[in-house]
């Protein structure tokens, strides 16, 4: 199911670079992957987000997953690699007003399996803070 995760669509304009896609689809992984339990509901979540996309065709994207996935979860293991994957997050992002949009989907990811553990709450408060959003 994850492998459906993107489309190349040539038609749309999703108004982002390509690094703020992937920068995106590596945040909501790793939060995907902070509570320990990957609900069908958060992977349905980021397919109908990054559905819209406009992946540039010349990057697989199966490959961009695998590496996405293995760079959030390296960032859960390690307080120095999670320190690497937010500030190239952030750095990729750009903006502030892209910043915020990937924090919104953040929230909206953890919303989306109706649970809400003590885990999300913190990693809410990490990608605030690495993403400077007040």
């Amino acid at each position: 199911m994850l492998n459906r995760l993107f489309s190349h669509k040539a038609d749309s304009n999703d108004g982002l670079s390509q690094a703020q896609r992937e920068a995106i689809v590596d945040l909501l992984h790793y939060c995907m992957y902070a509570d320990n339990f990957v609900a069908l509901s958060e992977t349905r979540f980021i397919a109908a987000k990054v559905e819209s996309f406009n992946w540039d065709p010349k990057i697989s994207i199966e490959y961009y997953q695998n590496k996405s996935i293995g760079a959030a979860r390296a960032a859960l293991a390690d307080p120095k690699a999670k320190e690497r994957f937010f500030q190239s997050v952030s750095e990729r992002l750009g903006s502030a007003k892209i910043r915020a949009m990937a924090f919104e989907l953040c929230q909206k990811l953890f919303a989306s399996d109706g649970s809400k553990p003590a885990g999300e709450f913190s990693t809410q408060g990490e990608i605030r803070k690495a993403l400077s959003i007040s």
